[in-house]
């Protein structure tokens, strides 16, 4: 075995943190952004069943929750899923991956925690259209962040500091979101 045999197929740039944690953190904070600003819909989606300030953290909790759980495992599968495509295609194979994967995610946790609360404070659940808005809406943002997260991977990975900044703001926003929820759902329930 030479040491031709050991080296990796793709060639990674030196880097003060790993790659693919960069990604997830990009992935992460643009995941968490996006859901801040699409709070506005899935308040009227939820009736003015909750106040928006704690479902926009909510949302972030979700969004962080998938990143860090779901979203390396997407990373995997997306470095696997484009590792014959020419470099500069590359990014919208990771933004494929992220489209399928958020947007199954939305489908699936986003509404079902919209329809548990609008079931227990006496509102109609979801209609097909809302559901197919939250997905389709996930959906976007999903292609958005894993095309970001390619995009600017090594940017970040090279600025450790940032990188740790970004990560500790997800982690407690997703937390604080955690939290509201958790009191939500013991009020409901």
């Amino acid at each position: 075995m030479t040491s031709k045999d050991t080296r990796p197929v793709i060639e990674q740039p030196a880097t003060d943190i790993p790659l693919m944690l960069s990604q997830a953190i990009i992935i992460g904070g643009v995941l968490c952004i996006g859901e801040v600003i699409c709070s506005p819909l899935y308040y009227t989606l939820l009736k003015s069943s909750l106040a928006l300030l704690p479902w926009a953290l909510e949302a972030c909790f979700m969004a962080v929750a998938f990143t860090y759980v779901v979203g390396f495992a997407l990373l995997w599968c997306s470095e696997s899923f484009t590792f014959k495509l020419r470099e500069k295609f590359r990014a919208f194979g990771y933004a494929a991956v992220g489209l399928i994967g958020y947007g199954v995610w939305s489908l699936l946790v986003f509404t079902a925690t919209i329809n548990s609360v609008l079931a227990n404070v006496g509102e109609s659940v979801l209609t097909n259209g809302q559901v197919g808005a939250i997905a389709l809406n996930g959906a976007a943002l999903g292609f958005i962040a894993f095309l970001l997260a390619k995009l600017l991977d090594v940017e970040l990975a090279n600025r450790k500091g940032m990188a740790i900044a970004m990560l500790i703001a997800e982690i407690v926003v997703g937390l604080v979101g955690l939290l509201i929820m958790i009191r939500m759902f013991s009020v409901l329930y």
